[in-house]
């Protein structure tokens, strides 16, 4: 990747001027949209749906001729134009989840979430004042010629932002921004002003329903002023290793809320198998909307649903994928749901105070499998830090994962029992009895939604409230050794 410097791209382009439009033109034209068109299917290209709405498709092959179309078509004719001059026009028409006053009187919302320029956002996420992985709602101007041709990369960690990583343009100032492509070098203007590059999630398109603009017409280049929702912090940053802070900063798109004028509101995506085909699910949005209805309060807002195969929920949670098989005739699809608002009532969970989250629902049985975000800690990562809480409930937080039980692992042998105290950290935990290892005490986490209580003895009870181990049981089934080692159900 060259970098290029304003006085670099006046250099390239004078000299571009200078000279006549290369003969094969159309055939590199071609070559192009064949590579962009290659690379979209391999990322198997996700088809949006409007909640409520009739399916609107967009099919992937149109998408790349569209975007190197306009890329070719733009290498000699666009300009940069700088920052807009005079005041940058604040979007008016975004909805608000609960509105509490005029836009005048009131800051802009979209799903409840105070909407913020692109600089904020970024001091927000710099400062530690965004907790965990909570959605955060920015505004700027999209430019649909954003997009470069670029190398064949090796695909590294989800969030290690390259040329070829899927993403959209956000930035705080209005400006055309120039694209070059010649001699085997490529590149673009660096914006003048604040900016993001929103990556997509794994399982969803957002760029389906984005403008591409007219090649033939110069004013179709004219950014856009945009919403978008997203967060920072996603748990994908724990597989960069090296690039670990750099990750953790990376902004990863949930929702294109509002464009130019319209409201998208919830976006829903279907994504495909391992052979390209798009998944049918057994649950429409309501199906899903129905299996969260016992968690979710009153003023959560729905802000996307993606529809996908295990390996894109792996790929989106890493490490705490929710179980099950994967095929090409048999996905096993799970809802991968982004939710705006209070902390779900269900299941009872040590959340930290964060205002988002994320919930799993299968498709096959319509059930709930997982759910972390609002600032939830899993007990196995290395930021959780073990406290005495009490849920609203009475009872007494565990150390939880957030997979809800369900079988998901048949265990290992282990040879311990379990004990507790209302006054240590973890308020359960187990002494082992293998042979070399008598009498080591192991720390362990629970499946999301698991506590405890004192009546007098120690009781640990399920996401349900069922009392399904006591003081003194004898634990056989060890998920993993960690630390701490995770139980799941069957425990004896």
């Amino acid at each position: 990747m060259t970098h290029w410097s304003d006085e670099r791209l006046d250099e390239a382009y004078r000299a571009m001027a200078a000279g006549k439009a290369p003969d094969d033109l159309p055939g590199a034209t071609v070559a192009a949209v064949r590579r962009v068109a290659d690379d979209h299917a391999g990322r198997r290209a996700k088809f949006p749906v409007a909640l409520g709405r009739p399916a609107s498709r967009l099919l992937g092959g149109g998408v790349a001729f569209a975007i190197v179309a306009a890329i070719v078509a733009g290498l000699v004719l666009r300009q940069a134009i700088g920052p807009a001059t005079g005041p940058t026009t604040r979007p008016t028409a975004v909805p608000t989840a609960s509105p509490t006053g005029s836009p005048a009187s009131e800051p802009i919302a979209v799903d409840g979430l105070a909407v913020q320029s692109v600089s904020d956002a970024l001091a927000a996420e710099k400062s530690g004042a965004i907790v965990g992985d909570s959605l955060v709602a920015i505004e700027g101007w999209y430019d649909p010629a954003f997009p470069i041709a670029c190398p064949v990369e090796t695909r590294g960690p989800a969030l290690v932002e390259t040329c070829a990583s899927r993403k959209l343009f956000v930035s705080e100032n209005k400006e055309l921004l120039v694209t070059v492509e010649g001699n085997g070098m490529s590149g673009r203007q660096t914006p003048s002003g604040p900016y993001i590059a929103a990556l997509e999630p794994e399982g969803s398109y957002v760029g389906a329903i984005l403008p591409v603009g007219d090649p033939s017409s110069q004013a179709s280049y004219d950014p856009s002023p945009v919403v978008v929702v997203g967060h920072f912090h996603d748990v994908r940053a724990s597989d960069c290793g090296a690039d670990r802070a750099a990750c953790d900063a990376s902004f990863v798109i949930d929702q294109i809320a509002w464009l130019d004028g319209k409201s998208f509101g919830p976006n829903v995506w279907i994504g495909a198998d391992a052979a390209d085909h798009v998944l049918k699910p057994r649950l429409d949005e309501a199906g899903v909307l129905a299996a969260l209805r016992s968690s979710l309060d009153p003023h959560d807002v729905i802000v996307s649903m993606a529809g996908v195969g295990l390996e894109d929920l792996y790929s989106m949670q890493p490490g705490r994928g929710v179980g099950g098989s994967s095929s090409a005739t048999d996905p096993n699809i799970q809802w991968y749901v982004r939710v705006a608002g209070p902390q779900p009532r269900w299941p009872e969970m040590a959340f930290q105070g964060g205002s988002s989250g994320w919930f799993v629902v299968e498709d096959d049985s319509g059930q709930v499998r997982a759910v972390g975000g609002w600032g939830f800690v899993p007990a196995d990562d290395p930021a959780y830090v073990p406290s005495v809480r009490t849920l609203p409930s009475g009872d007494l937080a565990l150390p939880t994962i957030n997979q809800l039980s369900y079988s998901l692992c048949a265990g290992v042998g282990a040879d311990a029992v379990l004990h507790g105290s209302g006054t240590d950290p973890r308020i359960a935990w187990l002494v082992s009895n293998a042979p070399g290892n008598a009498g080591a005490r192991i720390d362990v986490a629970w499946p999301a939604g698991y506590r405890a209580r004192f009546a007098p003895r120690l009781e640990i009870l399920d996401e349900n409230g069922a009392v399904v181990l006591t003081d003194g049981a004898h634990i056989t089934g060890i998920c993993s050794f960690g630390p701490p080692a995770v139980l799941e159900p069957p425990f004896l």
